[in-house]
């Protein structure tokens, strides 16, 4: 799945369904090896219509 520590300033994402974008304006300043919070696998992750977006 797509999680913000992937994420670069300027990139655009996209829903694989419907006509959904958006910008990186600001990159996270997590540690990209470790969840933000407990029990998760990663910081956060970005769906759209039920489906990971993609990089356009």
């Amino acid at each position: 799945m797509l999680s913000c520590g992937s994420m670069k300033k300027g990139e655009i994402y996209k829903c694989q369904d419907c006509s959904f974008e958006i910008q990186v304006i600001s990159e996270c300043d997590c540690d990209h090896d470790e969840p933000c919070q407990d029990n998760q696998e990663q910081c956060c992750d970005f769906t759209c219509c039920g489906k990971p977006m993609v990089r356009k």
